[in-house]
Formats: structure tokens, sequence, C-alpha cells
């Protein structure tokens, strides 16, 4: 509730705040105004801001800061307001002797009893109610008492406004109605009444509708003909619109009413952390999401059905399925572990039973665990310095408590029917709206203004002291008040709550003591973060940690309701409980609201989570007994996303006894669990950042325990990529190198033209023989490269980015523009299985043994599981640390590094033994994007060329090796290395051949001049080095292959020479004669210009 978010409109108007807003009242429009401080339209005194119109009022917002906001309520005007028309002197010179000439103006007028001011200086103060006859200040309740009438018979004053951009007429129609209704007997009108009576000005600013042009990508497809009506939620404030799911993110478009943020709210389902069902004033209508940042929105639907069906579409999109709720049982193991401290306990304790810090009156509730605040020193290993955890806060006085529980037997009984209330111990709550706000009336005092309908509450009552905060909990009978996680956590800075930063005006105590920062006991040393700190170490002690199971009994387990509640002198008042009342029922507005209005400000008792007892943190191992049906473990609701793939037989004979077995795939943490382990013991969630996915059998659950028993060292130690090593050998086939005479040369062996539209990736079989592209035509297709001759042609819905096959070569994985990766079967070229896999086009694919790594332009890299049937649903790791789109990636052969290249010049190296980031570098000092890279043979370093026509090799460290600036024409899209060499395709339909570390100017020694017509756009090169396969954006892929070629006669070839310009070499020296070895004494750059391509098909392949 700490994070206000505010719209985008400009800083003088984020002063109003529909806090400032009366209970039931919607703000409906806002106009540029100018306010006349004179009530004459001569003067030229005037202050420009907006007039804010709500169903109750009028404000006006000054764009002087220093100026108070103005309310003007409807109830306390004379009369309708109505425009008037004055006469304005004209600015035109006349001349002498003649009479000015005086201009008509328009005019909004009205006359008002009482104005309001409000956050005067930018500062939240009590509202300051003041009689316009007289304009004098006089105290709250004699301005109200006397607000029906003038005073001593003078004529109320009267405001002088001038609209701007908005017709007086439209303006005036657009107030009647809600005029007439403000001005009804108030104690006659309840607000549900109330917005009948305006449901003509109201409804149409509700609607299901959702406008599509507000979706981001013009890929996304709506999940619902309409959108879903809703409420988004936050401390006391309610924003109707409607919610809305496309295939890639959830929208939320605030309707026209008490809108005063964005036009619309969208969170992509890839930031989306967890969702959760909720609870709304005590009914089953809530959702709320919580993102990867941290930050939580809470939505409130009309019913429980709406809602249902809404979370059932949400939580099954691919990108929702890694959502989870965590398992109560795991985690109580995990706590008792010591894995999770007290705090963190607590923590998923309230988000499991639905609190929220959205909803005041579900706001996390923590227990009061010190009494001691009046000693200088504080010993956490004297158990008299705590409190009774195994009481409530109501119970730890027994002289009170007997009070309360004389009262409890004289309640009558039995007269439920009737109206009567059943029998309670405390007519107050440890949690409500009240009480939070009363600890955080320092952080967020337009809250506080809010609820107490605009000033604090009374000095004496306040927050100014832990002790006499403490003092009153164990002693009032209205008092029994538990804490909030602020108290302990670490995180927040203390001083936002206890200390009066904002210099708010609370008042003086009858003791004439001014109530400022919070008193604090004398162990805290007037420090807010030594007080939050001893109190977590409070927390976080031996003696809470043994007692902290029976506080969780009071507040979620058994004890919380019921005999067992009578017992432990915890009943509560009836409307507190979750199923006290239906509210979807009750057809009466009268009662409907009246229920409403005392849930709002009497609080809620958590879920109940637990119905037996709660183990305490030191015993064995035992297990609890959840008492919530919807916190059970079950496909709907814990593990939405889990993949059932029946297995299918082969023959009858060997499977018949599997082909009803399925196999479960999941994410699961790195944890040990004992021998005697259960199926219900075992719950996937993920504790720290790293994540496994098991592939299960059904048969074998009660072995899952020990077959994942030191997981995390040695899960990674497995990964390969399972393909050959580089090994291009071009050095002992080309050894001349500035000859025009040599036994080798690429050679093309064919070409075709294969797709109808760019080829996005080309990929080799291991023997060479085949050949997979896919293409921005939608197809996929495998090959021959011997004649290109087609044996698989798969068509898809979208444009192919990429594409990789397994090392075993049974399958191949394809990137789509649809975010989606693709199984197909290379046998039959059947689509095996689709995940999806990232919220825009995935950019590359590497695929290893059992694993893949895909990377997109939504700036992400992931990491995950196949087998040669399906691929695992939950990536094992997801990487954020790109903050560019991703346009490559390549893997090393021994799979243990990934390097990715980004649209601003930047390498991200990832760690995939350990499935971490390693380290970033900046390849390109230009910032142009990254278009290829690729690890070397050796795997300890990378080359990667970039669009600015850079060629550059890194280590895995980081440190540059090698570097040189490409001189050609065109950039190189694509390219491929082994580290001692690079070959790349260029925009100009050129194939260029360097070799690394050469001296400046010597690293080009070889090219194929026309190797296409138009730009080539992929290319591949064999494990070998004995073919490369290339692919344009016409559609055509072209096979070259390094052979021996037939010499020209000497004749020719000099008849070739005499018409070439001259080239510049160094010297060269024969070894031998019958075993050509050639050396070069110096290397030097040679150029040949307007070569033929019968001349191009003479050139040496140089030794690089």
């Amino acid at each position: 509730m700490h994070r206000r978010r505010r719209s985008n409109k400009n800083a003088q108007t984020t002063r109003f705040s529909l806090l400032l807003l009366e209970d039931g009242e919607f703000f409906l429009d806002d106009h540029s105004a100018c306010r006349y401080l004179e009530p004459s339209a001569f003067t030229h005194r005037k202050v420009s801001g907006r007039i804010k119109v709500c169903t109750r009022g009028l404000f006006f917002v000054p764009h002087d800061l220093l100026l108070p906001i103005l309310r003007f309520p409807f109830r306390c005007m004379v009369s309708e307001p109505v425009t008037e028309c004055f006469l304005q002197p004209s600015s035109i010179p006349e001349a002498p002797g003649t009479e000015t000439e005086e201009t008509p103006l328009l005019y909004l007028t009205f006359q008002t009893k009482q104005v309001i001011e409000m956050r005067e200086r930018g500062i939240d103060h009590p509202y300051i109610y003041k009689d316009t006859t007289e304009g004098i200040e006089v105290p709250n309740s004699e301005i109200r008492s006397n607000s029906s009438s003038s005073l001593n018979g003078e004529m109320p004053a009267k405001y002088i406004f001038t609209l701007q951009h908005v017709a007086y007429e439209a303006f005036l129609a657009s107030i009647h109605v809600i005029f007439e209704v403000s001005n009804l007997p108030r104690r006659m009108l309840i607000k549900t009444e109330e917005e009948t009576l305006l449901a003509p000005v109201l409804a149409p600013r509700m609607t299901d509708k959702f406008d599509p042009s507000l979706l981001i990508d013009f890929r996304e497809r709506l999940l619902m003909e309409t959108g879903c009506v809703a409420n988004r939620i936050e401390p006391l404030l309610k924003f109707p619109g409607c919610l809305m799911l496309t295939t890639l993110r959830l929208y939320f478009q605030p309707s026209s009413l008490n809108n005063v943020f964005d036009p619309v709210l969208n969170w992509e389902y890839t930031n989306i952390d967890q969702v959760y069902k909720r609870r709304y004033l005590l009914q089953q209508i809530g959702l709320e999401i919580y993102l990867q940042n941290g930050d939580s929105f809470f939505f409130s639907f009309q019913t429980r059905k709406e809602r249902d069906d809404f979370y059932a579409l949400m939580v099954g999109q691919p990108e929702l399925q890694r959502c989870r709720r965590k398992d109560l049982q795991y985690m109580m193991r995990k706590w008792q572990r010591r894995e999770l401290s007290n705090f963190e306990y607590l923590k998923f304790l309230n988000n499991a039973s639905g609190r929220t810090r959205n909803d005041l009156t579900q706001y996390p509730v923590f227990p009061w665990i010190l009494s001691d605040y009046t000693n200088s020193d504080l010993n956490l290993g004297d158990p008299k310095v705590f409190r009774d955890l195994s009481k409530p806060v109501g119970a730890l006085n027994e002289e009170r408590l007997e009070y309360f529980k004389a009262r409890y037997e004289v309640m009558p009984r039995g007269d439920e029917a009737e109206g009567m209330p059943p029998p309670f111990l405390y007519g107050t709550h440890y949690s409500t709206p009240g009480y939070v706000l009363y600890f955080l009336v320092r952080k967020v005092p337009e809250c506080m203004l809010c609820l107490q309908s605009g000033k604090f509450d009374a000095p004496d009552r306040l927050f100014r002291s832990i002790k006499v905060t403490w003092d009153g909990c164990v002693s009032n009978h209205t008092d029994v008040k538990e804490l909030i996680p602020e108290f302990f956590d670490c995180t927040l800075p203390a001083d936002e709550w206890l200390k009066n930063h904002k210099h708010l005006d609370l008042g003086t105590t009858q003791n004439f003591d001014r109530v400022d920062d919070v008193e604090l006991p004398p162990w805290a040393h007037g420090d807010p973060i030594e007080f939050v700190r001893k109190n977590r170490a409070a927390l976080e002690s031996d003696y809470v940690s043994e007692n902290l199971h029976h506080w969780i009994d009071l507040i979620f387990g058994y004890k919380q309701q019921g005999d067992d509640a009578v017992k432990a002198n915890n009943l509560f008042y009836y409307l507190s409980y979750e199923g006290s009342v239906d509210l979807e029922t009750i057809d009466d507005p009268v009662q409907k609201s009246s229920l409403e209005s005392q849930i709002q400000e009497f609080g809620q008792t958590p879920k109940l989570l637990f119905s037996t007892p709660h183990p305490s943190r030191n015993e064995g191992e035992g297990k609890i007994e959840v008492a919530t049906p919807d916190l059970l473990l079950s496909p709907r609701v814990v593990v939405p996303h889990i993949r059932r793939v029946s297995i299918p037989a082969n023959s009858a004979s060997d499977f018949r006894l599997q082909q009803r077995k399925e196999f479960a795939f999941s994410a699961f943490e790195d944890y040990t669990e004992s021998e005697d382990e259960t199926e219900d013991d075992l719950s996937p969630y993920q504790r720290t950042r790293h994540r496994y996915s098991l592939v299960c059998c059904q048969s074998s659950w009660n072995r899952l325990p020990k077959a994942i028993e030191g997981l995390s060292t040695h899960l990674w130690g497995s990964i390969s990529s399972g393909k050959p090593p580089k090994n291009w050998r071009w050095t002992s086939r080309l050894r001349t190198k500035y000859s025009l005479s040599t036994s080798w040369s690429w050679k093309q062996i064919s070409k075709c033209q294969l797709h109808k539209g760019e080829v996005t990736s080309t990929i080799l079989s291991k023997d060479n023989s085949f050949l997979w592209t896919t293409s921005k035509d939608k197809t996929l297709k495998l090959s021959s490269t011997q004649d290109v001759a087609q044996y698989r042609d798969v068509s898809g819905n979208f444009a192919l980015s990429c594409c990789d096959i397994s090392p075993d070569e049974s399958v191949v994985l394809v990137g789509s523009w649809d975010n989606s990766v693709y199984m197909h079967s290379t046998s039959t070229g059947l689509v095996l299985d689709k995940v999806f896999a990232h919220s825009d086009g995935i950019s590359a694919i590497r695929v290893l043994q059992d694993r893949f790594v895909t990377s997109s332009w939504d700036s992400s890299i992931k990491l995950w599981r196949y087998t040669s049937r399906f691929i695992v649903a939950t990536p094992i790791r997801i990487f954020l640390d790109c903050e560019e789109p991703v346009l490559c990636l390549d893997v090393s052969r021994d799979g243990r590094f990934c390097a990715a290249g980004t649209r601003n010049g930047s390498v991200y190296l990832f760690n995939l033994s350990r499935a971490v980031f390693h380290s970033k570098i900046q390849a390109s000092k230009h910032e142009g994007g990254i278009s290829s890279i690729a690890f070397a043979q050796d795997n300890k370093s990378y080359v990667c060329a970039t669009v600015q026509s850079e060629l550059i090799q890194f280590n895995i460290r980081g440190e540059k090796l090698w570097s040189m600036d490409i001189r050609t024409a065109g950039q190189v899209r694509c390219f491929d290395s082994d580290g001692k060499y690079a070959v790349g395709g260029t925009t100009a339909g050129k194939i260029l051949f360097w070799k690394l570390h050469e001296q400046a100017g010597t690293e080009l020694v070889y090219e194929i001049p026309q190797a296409h017509d138009a730009s080539i756009s992929s290319l591949a090169v064999s494990s070998s080095g004995s073919i490369i396969v290339s692919g344009a954006v016409d559609g055509s892929v072209h096979v070259w292959k390094l052979q021996k070629k037939t010499p020209l006669p000497r004749t020719e070839t000099s008849q070739l020479l005499s018409r070439q310009p001259t080239l510049h070499y160094g010297s060269i020296q024969t070894t031998s004669t019958s075993t050509p070895k050639i050396k070069t004494q110096r290397r030097s750059n040679f150029y040949i210009h307007n070569a033929t391509a019968q001349l191009a098909e003479a050139e040496c392949c140089l030794e690089f």
C-alpha cells in the first residue's frame, strides 16, 4: 500500500487524489478552469487550475501548490450552478470623449454556504471547513451544525469560474442529475440507493468493451469476446474497469469512472510471478497477481463464477503454467529445517491465507513478540521479556479476560434467525483498517484523513509511543490489536512510519505533549532502525521459535474458530469469519450495504489454513492437516501447468503394463527428504534461482527423494552438446597461399530456389548428406545436399526464425515468430510437441544433449529440457540479464557456456554448468548490433560479427583477443568460426573467408564473389569444414564443397592473368616439387579487381 501509483499528468494536478472523496463518492470529469478571487468580472486577479466533477460536489485544484484544494459540496450550494454574463471593458483604446465599449462574457457561478480546504502547500492536514458568509474559521462540529443556514442572515459567497475547452451547456447538463441526487436527505439515502439513482450517469461510464487499439503487439489475439468487468483495489480505493486476456498479456482498461491514471495497464505473462484467488469483503470474488519485481495488483469481480472462469483461462496460458501455489506442508518443513526464518514463514502464511497490502481489511498480521519496553538493555535470553504466544492479545490480562468472559456468558444464544449475532468474546478485532493506519499515519496520512472523514484521530489516541501502545493492548477493553510486518521488516525504511518526516500537525495531548515522532523503548536508543532490528532479532530468537506454533494455531489454525476458539479465549465477532454471511444471496440493498460497511470497518479473520495443531519448529517433521480445500495439492490449483503425456505402446507384449501410465513433468528444487516421504509430501516449489526439471514415472514417486538427493551437485555437470567438435582442417588441404594455382577449391555442387521467402536458418546433418532449412515463408524443409531434392516440407502458421537438430538427429526444434518452439520428428516431419517459450519471437535456438537454449527479441534467454518425444513445459532456467533484444546466440561444444549478442552491441555470457549469468561485454565500439556469434573449437573463446562491419574475438574471461574492421561492400549478416578461421555471408551476396590473428589488412584470404544474387541471410559449415550451405533472402539455397579442381591449361591461365590488374603479394618459396608446400616469408594483403567468375574459380584457397 506504500507505493502510490501516479498518473502521467503534470505535477500540478497530482495533488488531487480519490482519497479526498467521501466514502461512496465517484470521480467523473476533469476540466481546465480559472477562478476569480473577487466577486467581480472586471478584476484580473484569477487563479488557473482544474475543476474536478464528482458525484457529491466540485473540486478546484489550483496549479499553484501554495494554494489549497477547494471542495464545494453540492449539498451546501444554495442552488444549482448556473452561467452568468458579465460585461467586460473592451481592451481596444477608444477616442477621447467616447464611451468605452463593453463586451459580454460568460461565467460559471454558484453560491455555497461552506467550502472545504485541503492539502494547502501540498501538505496533508486536517480539512478546514469554512463558512463562506463571514469567511471566519470555526470548529468543524459548529460549521457542520450550521451549514444548513447562513449565519447572521448573510448571503453565502458567490464563486466565479471560467471554463476552457468545454461548452457551459454541456457542463451544466452533466451535473444536473448528480446535483439533484446529492441534495436528497442524506439520512434516508444509502450508498446502494445513491448508485441506483445515479445509474443514468454511472452506467455509461462502466463498460466491458475492450478497445483493441490498446494492444501493444500486433501479433496478440484476444482470448475473450468481451472484457470482464472488475475493480482494481487499492487501500481505501476502488478503480472500476474491465480485464482482458490476450495471448501475451493481461490488460486492465479503466472505465471513465474514478479514472485518474493511465488509460490502460498491462502486464506481460513473462513478468507475472504468481496468481492467487482472493477474498474481498468475505466473498470469493478477488484475484491478485504478483509481478517478478515485487509489485502486486488486486482485482474484485462481480461474482465468484466470473472470477473462477477468468482465473482458469488466465492460468491456462502457456507462460503462466509455471505459476503455482507453494505447498503448506513443504514450506512448514523448510521452516522446521531452518531454511525459512520465522519472518519469512509468517509472510508465507499471511499470503496463503489471503492477506494482502492492497486491502486494509486483510492486511498482513504479525504478533506482539516483546513485553519489555522500559529497560535500557534487551536480554533475548530471558523468557520474561517475551509475550505469551499461546494466548491471544485479549487474554494476556487475566482481569480483562474475566470481563470478556462474563459478557460472553450473558449474551443471548439461539436468536440468530431473528437477527441477533452469535455470542463473542471480543467486539473488536486484532487487525482492522483503523489499526493498520494507526501504525502508518506518518507514512500515509492521506489514508488516515480519508478513513477519519478529513481529520486525524484525537492526539491521545494516536500512535505516539511503543510502550503506551503495548499498555493499551493489554489493558484497554476495546484494544486487542496485533502488529504489522513493518515492525520486523528491515528492508523498509523505519523512519517513514516511526518519525514525523512529513512534519504533520498531529496535535497535542491532554498533558500538553506535542505528538511528533514515535517514542521508542529505551533499548532502541532513539534509533528506528535499531528498534526494527531488535524486534526482528526477537522474532528469530530461540524462545519464539519454540512457541510460535501456538500463535499460528490462534491466527491461522484450528484455534481460530469454533469450540477450540472458545477454549482458547479467541472468539471474535461473527462477521470477521469467512462463510459467516453470503453477500451474494442478500437482495436487500440496505442490509447488504450495512454488512459491507461492518466488514470494511471491523476487519477479517485470515483464512483457516490448518485444522490440526501446528507442530513446533523443534519437533520432528510430522504431517499437518490442511483445512482449506483450495490449498491442497491438485492439478487445478497447485500445478495447473503439469503436462501429462501418455506413453504409446510399441507392442502389446512389451508395453501392455505401461499403456496407462503417465509421466508428469514439473520443476523441482534441490532438496533431500527422509525415506518415509510419501506422494503427498512432494510439492513443486522454487526455492532458489536454480531450478531443475525431472522426469518422474508414476510408479517411482516414493523413490523420488533418493533419486534427486545431491541434485544440485551433479545435475549440471552432465551438460554437453553431444555434437562433434569443429575441425575444419582447411590448412592441410588448402596449402597454397598467394598462388592462383591450387589443387583445392570451393565448388558449387547444387543450388535450388528452395523457399519463397528469406531463408532464416540452415542446419547440416552429421554426415553432410541432409539439410534442414527454415524460412519466413512459414516452412521447414528437409533436403539433400547433393541435388537439394526435398524430402520433407512442413508448413506453419507464422514465419519460422531458426532451427537446430538434436545430437542423435531424432528431432529438430524450430523457433517461430508466434513466440513458440516446435518439436518435429526427423523421420516423419510431424509436430511432436509445442511450448510457448517467450513473449516475443524466437531469435535463436541451440540444441544440446538433452536440453536446448532459446533466445528472443523479448531480451530473455531460457534453458529447457527435452526428450525424444516432448518438451518439458517449464524452463530449467530463465535468464533476464539482457537489456536489449537478443539477436543471436551460440553454445560451446562442451555445453558449458552460452554467448548471446544483443541489438546494442553487447555480448552476454552465461555459465550453463551452473545456470548463472557470467559476464557482459560491450563488444561493438559503435554499439552496432551483434549479427552473429560462434564459439571456437577449444570452447575457450568466441568470435562475433557486428552490423558495423566488426569482427571480434573474446575469451570467456572477457578479454579481447583480436579484432578487425571488415572492408567489404554491404554487411556481414551471418557467419561461423572455429576460432582460427571465419567465414561470413554478406548483404552483397558474397561469401568471405578470413584468417584470424593476422596483420591488419591481410585477414581476408578468399572470397566467392557471386555466391548469391541476393543478400545472404544464413550460413552453415560442416564440422569437418568440407561443406558450406548458404541461404539468401530470395529463398535460394546453395551448397558448396571443398574439393580438388581440374587445373586450367597454362596458356589459358596466362591469358586470364594478362587481363587482370597486378597482384601484390609476398615472396613465396617452394620447399618441394613432389609434395608442394608453400611458405610465406612476409604476409601481405592482395586485391583482385573486376574478377570474372571463371577467374574466381581459378583463384587459390589460401592457407589461413
